[in-house]
């Protein structure tokens, strides 16, 4: 339907995996898994070529041509993607990871530069230390909070400016618009890791961003359990010049878990909407047991780094928070990690079940400190009561003789 008024994100969602076949349409895309496509003719044949690859993602059937490169199942997803960013282009990957390589290698040459935040997840570290640099490409890392500060950082060579907000397990948060203006200035783009958020409690473009990155694998579709990133741009030559990339890097994507992920991202704006009220609720308890020596690290706790930020740009608690044992050992953080019951011990936080996994505050940076250092806890809120999850956190703090402490 033509004409239709914007609506929010949760009927965008509901309703943007619907998919047209002849005069009908289905409540969400059918699974195409195909490599051959077959033509009516040799005319209507599609030409290999990056304008025929550039139309994937717009028309369900325009530029199909090749199953590995792209089918109508991951153009749906690819455009509710999009349209969850409020953007005009995304491309599908294979992973957050792949999705993150096709952006840095459609961006950055080797003997050219890129600036990361030292906060940034230890994935996207180890490629750009393992992989990256031994390609000739050299890395700035830059302490999270940075804000207009980053100009400093930035060399007649950088291309591409990389920022996690808030950052990975310690959650400080970027003055975004700060950066963008730095960064355009000296002519590099500006790539973001919104993941966290998934592009409904706040929207890196609308600060400036170039590039959005997010692993589909968390909030998008971790409750389907497929493994697939996106890279969202409204800018068309941008999105071409990814878009190839993870054809030339063979980044296919099963047409399988598109359709699940498109089908998961029909509930993410509910979902994300229940889980933000349980992370607040969560908060709030830890916090009201004033447990000395245990830092609460969220960025909606008044004494956070960047909180000020987060209450200026973000409407959203998100669903993930960190115990750090201040100045403790492992053994510490565990005393209450074994305390736990609903927060189950896993990686690979978005789906239902609410996970904790341990971590060290600092470890890996090389240019900035955390906000508290020590062995801690990561713990990730999923689709539980609410209640329940709180008796199971505070329960486990205080017998592990911190309350009060």
């Amino acid at each position: 339907m033509s004409g239709q008024r914007p609506t929010r994100p949760a009927t965008t969602l509901a309703q943007g995996a619907r998919f047209p076949l002849g005069p009908v349409e289905t409540p969400v895309p059918p699974v195409t898994e195909a490599t051959t496509v077959l033509f009516r003719d040799l005319d209507a044949m599609a030409p290999v070529d990056r304008e025929s690859l550039a139309r994937q993602g717009h028309d369900p059937f325009a530029g199909f041509y090749y199953g590995a490169v792209g089918t109508p199942s991951s153009g749906a997803l690819a455009r509710m993607v999009a349209a969850a960013n409020g953007l005009a282009h995304a491309v599908i990957a294979p992973a957050g990871l792949s999705a993150f390589i096709a952006a840095l290698w459609a961006s950055v040459k080797p003997g050219e530069r890129v600036a990361v935040t030292d906060a940034v997840t230890y994935s996207l570290r180890w490629h750009l230390d393992r992989r990256a640099a031994a390609a000739g490409i050299g890395i700035d890392y830059f302490p999270p909070g940075i804000g207009a500060g980053i100009r400093d950082v930035l060399r007649p060579d950088t291309r591409l400016v990389c920022v996690e907000t808030p950052g990975a397990f310690t959650f400080e948060v970027e003055d975004l618009a700060a950066v963008a203006e730095a960064t355009h200035a000296a002519g590099a783009r500006l790539l973001v890791d919104d993941t966290w958020s998934a592009g409904l409690h706040y929207r890196p473009a609308d600060h400036g961003a170039d590039l959005v990155l997010q692993s589909l694998a968390k909030l998008h579709a971790g409750v389907a359990g497929v493994s697939l990133g996106a890279i969202s741009t409204g800018d068309r030559a941008l999105y071409e010049d990814v878009l190839e990339e993870t054809a030339l890097q063979g980044m296919a994507v099963s047409a399988d878990a598109t359709q699940k992920a498109a089908v998961a991202m029909q509930t993410l704006a509910v979902r994300l909407a229940a889980q933000d009220r349980t992370t607040r609720r969560l908060l709030a308890a830890v916090a009201a047991l004033n447990v000395r020596g245990l830092c609460l690290l969220h960025p909606a706790m008044p004494d956070h780094p960047g909180h000020d930020v987060w209450a200026r740009d973000f409407t959203g608690a998100g669903t993930l928070f960190s115990l750090v044992v201040d100045g403790g050992g492992p053994a510490d953080a565990a005393a209450i990690g074994r305390g736990l019951t609903l927060f189950r011990p896993g990686y690979g936080w978005g789906g239902a079940v609410s996970l904790v996994s341990p971590f060290t505050a600092g470890e890996g940076r090389t240019v900035s400190r955390p906000p508290a250092e020590g062995a801690g806890l990561r713990l990730y809120a999923g689709l539980e009561d609410a209640e329940d999850l709180v008796e199971d956190l505070c329960g486990a703090i205080c017998r592990a003789g911190r309350a009060g402490a």
